[in-house]
């Protein structure tokens, strides 16, 4: 069973499973990174395997994402930015 786990003021939200937990905090002076160019370098990546790569960009491009200027293997990995500009990439590698 999967919880949506949340503190009072919005600072901390978290999703878990009872055995793993993913937590994201709200930081007051956010900078967004500039990764790869200098400046604010990367501050947190993920790796997410699916299945149909293309469908994936899509669905995380339907969701506010969009991709990545620096593309190193465009058939293997996607390099994506969140809205605010976290990079994380969508790739088959590990997948199913």
């Amino acid at each position: 069973m999967r919880r949506l786990v949340e503190t009072p003021d919005g600072g901390v939200v978290a999703i878990t499973d009872g055995a793993h937990i993913l937590a994201m905090m709200r930081v007051d002076d956010y900078v967004p990174p500039t990764w790869p160019g200098p400046g604010q370098h990367q501050q947190m990546h993920l790796d997410v395997s699916v299945t149909d790569l293309d469908e994936a960009v899509r669905g995380a491009e339907r969701l506010g994402a969009r991709q990545a200027e620096h593309q190193a293997a465009p058939a293997l990995w996607r390099v994506m930015l969140d809205p605010v500009g976290h990079p994380f990439c969508l790739t088959t590698v590990g997948a199913g």
